[in-house]
């Protein structure tokens, strides 16, 4: 029997965030729930919107290569619907060219304040996508196409006829090379689906700094990861697993809090998987990290800052995480979860159900897919 729904993806022009749909897609296709097929896309695709301070909404056109398209087609219907995932960081920040050119948009970083800035038209199409994380599946296909969507569609956008044509295109392609390389060491989804209940306490928080402190966003990331590093080793010196991923920033400016944890990702994420009580901090501009889903696939007791963004299912203080606001309280709350062992249990029973439910790429991607099918039918 064949399958009622095909997806086609267009080859994205960034694919470290887009593995998380794409594996979707693929684990959906080996349960023969839908048939997936690949189609080669260098568009540019752009027009950016970003909501002001003051509330202006501006309209330019930039690129946005953190937005990934889609169709899917109802085989017994015979409709069409054209759907956008926008993993970009920047909850204030939205792509109008999938607005103009699909029905339904997906948004990563969600924050209503923002959205309710945008016509009413564009408001309509765009929804929670909720927590993500760079991951593989076993059943990906058609590799070759992703690369050359990747590398051409990039290639494309650096041509500009100056004095500089060569260095961009020498650099962009040096780029996306890189960018591929990191793409091939993405872990299956399997590490994620399998978890183990630690044998003895420990408390982790391994994290990284970015490329460079040119922005006061960035700036105040490191200085917030430097310094709950440094709390986390006074408070628990014999129990405290983790520290900055070394590199040239954090060797320069943070080289006292360098990492005592693999950093290779198999090897960090079996780190993972040992230790019991785990740290989230924000990401940039206060997007959901990727951490956040690796730790509630594997059951961990989560102490997190709070979450800005907004899911489609809230995590909850108390039921699936911890909340803390300042150091005082990251501190007293790790002694808490130590010291009681149902309260910890519960944390980390309704983390990964929260994960096995709503953060499990199959499970998410086919939430999105049926919602679209009941939205498409009922109008």
């Amino acid at each position: 029997m064949s399958a009622r729904y095909t997806v086609t993806i267009y080859t994205p022009q960034e694919l470290n965030h887009a593995s998380y749909v794409q594996t979707g897609l693929f684990e959906m296709e080996s349960q023969g729930v839908l048939k997936v097929k690949v189609k080669l896309s260098v568009a540019s695709r752009r027009g950016r919107i970003a909501v002001q301070d003051t509330g202006a909404v501006q309209y330019t056109n930039q690129l946005n290569p953190k937005v990934s398209y889609y169709e899917l087609l109802d085989h017994t219907s015979h409709k069409r619907i054209r759907f956008a995932t926008d993993l970009y960081d920047h909850a204030d920040q939205f792509s109008e060219h999938a607005f103009l050119h699909c029905d339904y948009v997906f948004k990563r970083s969600f924050e209503q304040k923002y959205v309710d800035k945008l016509p009413q038209a564009y408001q309509d199409k765009l929804f929670k996508l909720g927590l993500c994380f760079g991951v593989s599946s076993p059943y990906k296909k058609q590799q070759y196409l992703f690369f050359t969507g990747l590398m051409f569609s990039n290639l494309l956008n650096a041509i500009k006829f100056d004095r500089r044509l060569l260095i961009r295109v020498y650099n962009t392609y040096t780029t996306q090379i890189k960018h591929w390389k990191f793409v091939l060491t993405a872990r299956d989804i399997s590490h994620f689906n399998e978890f183990i209940q630690p044998t003895h306490n420990s408390v982790f928080f391994q994290t990284r700094c970015f490329v460079h402190e040119q922005t006061q966003d960035v700036k105040s990331i490191h200085k917030q990861r430097y310094r709950i590093i440094k709390v986390l080793r006074e408070a628990f010196p014999d129990l405290f697993l983790g520290g900055f991923v070394p590199s040239p920033v954090v060797l320069t400016n943070y080289s006292d809090a360098v990492t005592n944890v693999p950093t290779e990702p198999m090897a960090y994420l079996q780190a993972l998987k040992q230790a019991k009580i785990v740290v989230y901090t924000r990401g940039l501009a206060n997007s959901p990290a990727w951490k956040m889903a690796e730790y509630l696939s594997q059951a961990k007791i989560i102490i997190a800052e709070r979450l800005t963004a907004e899911l489609p299912v809230p995590l909850t203080d108390g039921q699936h995480v911890l909340y803390f606001n300042t150091d005082e309280e990251l501190v007293a709350k790790i002694k808490h979860v130590l010291q009681d062992a149902d309260l910890a249990k519960h944390l980390s029973q309704n983390g990964r159900s929260y994960f096995e439910k709503y953060v499990n790429p199959e499970r998410n991607i086919e939430r999105i897919i049926n919602f679209m099918i009941s939205k498409h039918t009922s109008s």
